[in-house]
This record gives C-alpha cells, structure tokens and sequence, in this order.
C-alpha cells in the first residue's frame, strides 16, 4: 500500500451523515453510500466545536472487507498506517473549525452498513471515539438524462449550425454566380 499526496475531487457534504459527542459535535462522512465493490474516496469531517486545546490528532479505522488503498495527504501533518487504521497526528483543528481526511479504496463487496471507527483526540488526552456507518448497496442509480439531454441539444445545436452555413454558402454562390446565358 502507498502514501501520496493526490489531488481530491470536489464531494458532496449535503447528504452527511452526522454523529455526536461530547466534546466534538458532529462527525460526518461523503459520500453515505457506495456501491459494494466500486473504487471510492470518502471524506471524513471532523469539527472542533468546543475544546479549546485543539484537536491534534484523528485515527480512522477501516471495517473488515474494505480496502484501503490510499489516504490523504494533509499540509501540517503527519501520516502513520498500522494495520487497517490510518493516523494523521501533529496538526492543529482549532475550536471552531473543522478539517476533512480523506481515504480512496474499494467498498466491501457485501451489501449493508460498513462501520468505520474513527478517534478525533487533544494533546491534553482528551478523545472521543465516533463510529460511522456508510451503506454499502448493491449498485447506484446515476441519474444520466440530464447529461444526455444535454449532448442531444448540443447535438442538434450543431447539426442547425451547420444547416445553417451550407445554406448561407449556397446562397452566396447563387448570388456571386455569373447569369446563365
């Protein structure tokens, strides 16, 4: 398994699952579900509500049949692997904000609730375990017709367009011709 610094794709919070705790509120990840089997990066956000020493390091254990291929690679802090967790440690989540670690692996191949285990901790020792449950379902609908739409208007677009200058150039020939005698 390697390390890299990879760059991350835009992702969706909007359908988060979130979680609470007692010193860090809310724990999400993104995307909820995925496809049993299917290449995937999930976001985890880890916020510091409340403790004022600052969260300094998360620890994301993966479930059985996920496999982990790559993680994130974050400015500021340092990686370490053991086994089927990921640690990110040295950084600094002031009270107030939040920071997102990634993952890229494949899903489970069994359909259900996959559940990661993920400890966000301070310096002072203070740490909360949170346990995150993504669903794992046997395909995703991707709903395609708008893109496909998209293409057949660019598509007639571009077949008007076309009409539209083999006329433009007929007629100027039939003007620009010399008369028939």
């Amino acid at each position: 398994m390697r390390f890299s610094a990879w760059s991350l794709p835009a992702i969706s919070v909007c359908s988060a699952l979130v979680f609470t705790g007692t010193a860090w509120g809310h724990l999400s990840v993104s995307p909820t579900r995925v496809a049993a089997g299917d290449s995937v990066d999930l976001t985890f956000g880890a916020p510091n509500e409340d403790d004022a020493i600052g969260i300094d390091h998360v620890t994301l254990r993966v479930p059985a049949g996920f496999d982990l291929d790559d993680a994130e690679a974050k400015p500021g802090w340092t990686q370490s692997r053991s086994g089927d967790a990921i640690t990110w440690s040295g950084g600094s989540i002031p009270k107030g904000q939040f920071a997102t670690f990634t993952i890229r692996g494949e899903a489970p191949r069994q359909k259900g609730a996959a559940t990661f285990g993920v400890l966000v901790g301070d310096r002072a020792g203070k740490s909360v375990t949170y346990r995150v449950d993504l669903q794992v379902v046997s395909s995703l609908t991707k709903d395609r017709s708008a893109r496909a739409l998209g293409k057949v208007a660019i598509g007639i677009a571009l077949g008007a367009a076309l009409l539209g200058l083999a006329g433009l150039f007929l007629g100027i020939y039939a003007w620009l011709r010399p008369p028939a005698a």
